[in-house]
């Protein structure tokens, strides 16, 4: 079929209302759901506290902290090069933008705005922009803040500048300046701008960007073959699939593969990723959904970390793939890396960052980390502005807003309640408002404030981890199949005033990691023992920064984005007590945020726990081969109480284990 014959068909077919989505007509599969545009969800209650103090800290004032972004060649078309013309400033743009619609501030939008006039203005007679030719990968980045505008606004400037920059870019290709050639970022995350060219189908309904799609997404790197089965890890044709930001942005790609016509591995590929008898997980996977990267792959140990971009990109991933497959767990795995990984890596008033987030941190100081690639000094796992390189830095601003927007979906001509926390949707559909404190309780309330009245399925998921769940529709119990690890369909006429409220009781759970240590997991929230912290201030530069009134004269007060250096200052060389089949017993005491599990543990010098690495001062040794010997307890069985991990910032998350029954001969 010619594009122009195919073209009138689809035009026919939507005119008369007989398909809702192109991808029906010219793709293998249909996407599962369809994302809301930005600022269709508005977070509430703890979440709308975290937007808030990011948009108050970091985000707010990441021009004025970081001449990377406030000096950017992207807004001053300058040509320095480097960092300056690369991706930091359409990193932090992308962030921004979501967060401003997040958040619905017109401050924010005024911000964001500037970037978008920026990068159009940027765009040449031949459809290439920015301040470099051919800067594959940052435009990307470019593409999809550009999108979110658009969905955001109605910009009517976004289509047509799209439309010329894959023009110009089929031409490219066509003269040989393919991604492998020029940038192997761009062959590492190519899901990126394949993502953004589907979208520019669906807005169009033009089958040449269809095509074109296909064009891009046969540049990638081979995630999919990956993902299965590992392999190479380098650069050039590879893509640099071991490095941990590409190994979690690749997570979107054999998902958007599949839309385009793969096959079954594709459509398994990102569960087979993060499953625990995968490859990955099994060789370098954590018990809070991330896997262990300083910078490559980096293994089990506690003391290994993982790149706050990582968990940025695992958000992003994870809501495009959601979004393709429509698959419960992913919902549950976005979830779990939301609500444990980001904030432990963020400090408590998002005035800082962590360039590395590790699941048992006793101390975060400045001293060479000794891992394989980065970590040598840079603060890198201190709480600060300018921890690490600066990729991290400028890339997290997006990871709560994009949480945020992967919350509802529509479906069928209703709408899916994907991942939960409490926030209000507005929609054409409806208008619901959720309430009752998720992830910190067990119970979600859903009420209808605004809706048609007319009929249409409500989609609800039921956490894989919720065996007992139960869900109520103004009372009473619905009649349908309530199973873990599936979407429950609810079709009815839907009325203002109607509440729907969701019960997932939930128990504590351990796993096994490393040298059999224990961690400990509720529902979607993995616990950790909170060690105290003396706090020093290392660095106070970045706490000269003033505010300025409206006339831009200087004010007393302070901004304040010091660098704050974390010692220990109670124990955390605990094992766990655990009985015959290797379980602690856990009581579960207070309610929402004041939940803590107090479990009985012994202190331990067993194999060097609770020493720091002789080779690298600021991480600790790991846990000790469990079960412990009785004979390297020291003292009598404590009482001690675990936390969420998203409220600690020095903790201890995987435990070595002692049996009780040693304990009481």
């Amino acid at each position: 079929m010619d594009i122009a014959k195919a073209n009138l068909i689809s035009l026919c077919m939507a005119v008369f209302g007989l398909v809702a989505n192109p991808f029906a007509v010219y793709a293998a599969h249909a996407p599962a759901m369809e994302r809301l545009p930005p600022g269709s969800v508005r977070p509430q209650g703890w979440l709308l506290k975290q937007m808030e103090l990011q948009r108050d800290g970091l985000t707010g004032y990441a021009e004025e902290l970081y001449e990377d972004i406030g000096k950017s060649d992207w807004l001053t078309g300058g040509k320095r090069g480097g960092q300056f013309s690369w991706e930091r400033g359409p990193y932090y743009a992308k962030g921004l933008t979501a967060l401003a619609f997040a958040l619905d501030d017109e401050k924010l939008k005024a911000k964001a705005k500037r970037w978008i006039d920026a990068y159009i203005a940027s765009q040449r007679e031949d459809g290439d922009f920015g301040p470099r030719e051919r800067n594959w990968w940052a435009n990307m980045i470019v593409l999809w803040t550009l999108r979110d505008w658009c969905e955001a606004t109605g910009d009517e400037r976004v289509v047509p500048f799209l439309e010329r920059y894959f023009a110009f870019q089929r031409k490219a290709f066509a003269a040989g300046h393919g991604f492998a050639k020029d940038s192997p970022w761009a062959v590492a995350r190519v899901g990126d701008e394949v993502d953004v060219i589907l979208w520019l189908y669906r807005k169009t309904g033009k089958v040449e960007w269809l095509d074109y799609a296909k064009v891009v997404a046969a540049q990638s790197a081979d995630w999919t073959k990956y993902y299965h089965f590992g392999g190479k890890g380098g650069w050039g044709p590879e893509g640099y699939r071991a490095h941990i930001v590409n190994f979690m942005q690749g997570l979107k790609t054999p998902p958007l593969k599949w839309l385009l016509g793969g096959g079954e591995a594709d459509r398994t590929a990102f569960r087979v990723a993060l499953s625990l008898e995968g490859w990955a997980m099994k060789q370098h996977g954590r018990p809070d959904r991330a896997v262990n990267g300083t910078e490559p792959l980096s293994g089990r140990s506690a003391s290994q970390a993982t790149e706050l971009c990582a968990t940025a990109e695992h958000i992003l991933s994870a809501q495009v793939a959601l979004e393709s497959l429509g698959d419960a767990d992913i919902a549950d795995d976005l979830e779990v890396v939301a609500y444990n990984t980001l904030p432990a890596t963020l400090s408590p008033d998002i005035k800082g960052i962590r360039y590395y987030c590790l699941l048992n941190q006793p101390s975060c100081i400045n001293e060479n980390l000794h891992y394989s690639s980065n970590g040598n000094g840079y603060f890198s796992h201190v709480p600060g502005p300018y921890s690490g390189f600066g990729c991290c830095r400028s890339n997290f601003h997006f990871a709560w807003p994009k949480f945020a927007e992967s919350m509802w979906m529509k479906r069928e001509g209703g709408l899916v309640a994907a991942a939960y926390g409490d926030c209000t949707v507005r929609t054409q559909i409806a208008t619901i408002k959720e309430t009752g404190g998720y992830p910190f309780s067990d119970g979600v309330k859903m009420e209808v404030v605004e809706t048609a009245g007319r009929k249409w399925p409500l989609f609800v998921r039921i956490p894989g981890w919720c065996k007992a769940a139960a869900v109520k529709v103004n009372g009473a119990a619905v009649d349908g199949n309530v199973t873990s690890g599936t979407f429950l369909r609810i079709a009815r006429e839907w009325r203002k005033g109607d509440v729907v409220d969701l019960s997932f009781p939930a128990a504590p759970e351990v796993s096994r990691w490393k040298d059999d240590s224990l961690a400990v997991m509720r529902g979607p929230l993995l616990y950790a023992l909170k060690i105290k912290a003396d706090e020093k201030i290392v660095d106070a530069s970045s706490s000269l920064l003033a505010k300025r009134d409206a006339s831009g004269v200087l004010r007393d007060k302070e901004l304040g984005f010091p660098v704050k250096e974390l010692r220990p200052a109670s124990i955390w060389n605990y094992a766990l007590v655990a009985d015959e089949d290797g379980k602690p017993h856990f009581d579960v005491k207070g309610d929402g945020m004041e939940r803590r599990l107090a479990v009985k543990a012994v202190r331990t010098e067993y194999a060097g726990w609770g020493m720091m690495n002789a080779s690298a001062n600021a991480r600790a040794e790991d846990p000790p081969p469990s079960p412990v010997p009785v004979s390297a307890v020291q003292g009598r069985v404590e009482d001690i109480e675990l936390v969420p991990l998203a409220f600690t910032q020095l903790r201890i998350t995987l435990f070595p284990w002692t049996l009780r029954r040693d304990l009481q001969r």
